[in-house]
């Protein structure tokens, strides 16, 4: 006895649904005396605020009308059984169609509930084993760290492997074309591990509203997200700086609630774009409270030394995706990889070697596979783009004659950079001398003489007149 109640205690909250006959009620009481909460709702209109609160419902039904309301307790995402009179036993077709995953016949005994709610355990266990094997035959080879020897790399495994137990949120941030997935796989593979799912999200590619739903699943412990919160299990958000303020407090929430599984890790992937001179905020809250761990991605421009390694490595992936021949690099063409600026980073990387696999009959990928256009260098930093637009003025300076050309052009390049730096920081000049570098008094002269105090407009209230 003392065993079953404990197995019936660890099954959750019954609701139950419909008018009590004498054997229904002694149903309840002796689920409740075997440790089971459970709940009444006279019919399902009255059981919709409740269905949130429960785990599984019984349902007692008596005509086809009450088995078209049985669609509320499936949109809720809970698993429901049917109970029939012996009489109204020609519903159990119709209700097995309606998403009742079984049907029991007055008069019901508590063995069979509690069998019931065992089998709904067991298929979700199966079924996160199922996810689970899926998920390790995508993370085959992969190591608790991403590939590469460079001090960047290190320093990126040295995060990962920090992370631990410790955190329940990472937040992991590097520029666009990163490998983000990379890295959350090896934070997932670090802490709960393997043996847990998880889950992939990609804002940019589902609907506010998508997500809206995502979270609240997340929030009430139902559907995939909640199985997360309640069993344990990674949730990988990707380009999360596209949630809206409101969804990103929401998350937070969540993040930080109490009462969730050990083994649950949120993982936020951010992407921030090089070019922009300030960033916007991202859970600011929690980074200075301490409750996340932020792990940076380094670009690819600076790991020029995981290059080849990383370049076998994406070989490696495409033979076995297309079942083609495993193909190498060239030492002149890995000479080429680690020579590139690679501004897309990783995502850059992997397109020029899937061009170049795709057009190569060979066992070996050279320069020339490397190159659409046939041209070894390309125009990619600041110095290349002055010495590539300076190169033709230059040359029609004449010998000997007097020019101003050297301060024409510094003013040239000044003139526009001080409006730019002005226009991200708000028109605040405190704001543009720290970035810039410069003393504040010497930025406010080289603004009044460039006649740009008035003229450049800022994005704050506090523009300076």
């Amino acid at each position: 006895m003392a065993d079953r109640k404990n197995n019936a205690s660890a099954l959750g909250r019954l609701l139950f649904v419909g008018p009590l006959t004498d054997g229904r009620k002694k149903l309840l009481d002796d689920l409740q005396g075997l440790g089971m909460h459970t709940e009444r709702a006279a019919s399902l209109e009255s059981a919709a605020s409740r269905l949130g609160h429960c785990d599984f419902a019984l349902v007692a039904v008596s005509d086809r009308g009450q088995i078209a309301q049985l669609r509320k307790v499936r949109e809720a995402g809970k698993a429901m059984a049917l109970i029939l009179a012996p009489g109204d036993k020609g519903l159990a077709p119709l209700g097995l169609k309606a998403g009742a995953r079984a049907v029991l016949v007055d008069e019901v005994f508590p063995d069979e509930v509690v069998q019931f709610v065992h089998s709904l355990n067991e298929e979700g266990l199966l079924r996160r084993e199922v996810r689970w094997l899926r998920g390790e035959v995508r993370e085959n080879g992969v190591k608790s760290g991403v590939p590469g020897t460079s001090a960047p790399a290190e320093r990126l495994n040295r995060s990962i492997k920090r992370a631990g137990k410790r955190y329940r949120i990472i937040i992991v941030r590097g520029e666009k074309g990163s490998n983000f997935l990379q890295v959350a796989r090896a934070v997932h593979h670090q802490y709960p591990g393997l043996r847990h799912p998880l889950l992939h999200w990609e804002a940019s590619q589902r609907p506010a509203a998508a997500l809206g739903k995502a979270l609240t699943r997340l929030d009430l412990g139902r559907g995939d997200e909640g199985e997360l919160v309640r069993l344990g299990g990674s949730l990988f958000i990707e380009d999360a700086q596209l949630l809206s303020p409101k969804m990103q407090k929401h998350l937070a929430d969540v993040g930080v609630a109490e009462g969730i599984n050990p083994g649950f890790r949120l993982i936020i992937g951010q992407t921030q774009d090089p070019e922009r001179l300030f960033q916007d905020e991202f859970l600011p809250r929690l980074e200075k409270e301490k409750k996340a761990l932020v792990v940076r991605i380094p670009p690819l421009r600076e790991r020029r030394k995981d290059i080849s390694d990383l370049s076998n490595a994406i070989l490696d992936e495409l033979s076995s995706r297309v079942g083609g021949d495993r193909r190498t690099l060239t030492p002149a063409a890995e000479e080429f990889l680690s020579s590139e600026k690679w501004w897309g980073n990783e995502a850059q990387l992997e397109l020029s070697l899937w061009r170049a696999y795709l057009l190569t009959d060979g066992r070996t990928i050279s320069v020339d596979n490397l190159q659409p256009s046939g041209e070894s260098h390309r125009v990619s930093d600041i110095e290349d783009f002055f010495r590539d637009r300076l190169s033709s003025v230059v040359a029609c300076l004449r010998d000997g004659q007097e020019s101003d050309f050297y301060s024409h052009t510094i003013r040239s390049v000044e003139k526009p950079l001080l409006e730019l730096v002005l226009h991200e920081s708000g028109g605040n000049q405190l704001k543009a001398a720290r970035l810039l570098g410069m003393n504040r008094n010497t930025l406010r002269r080289r603004l009044s003489e460039l006649g740009l105090v008035r003229r450049v407009p800022g994005r704050s209230r506090s523009r300076e007149r």
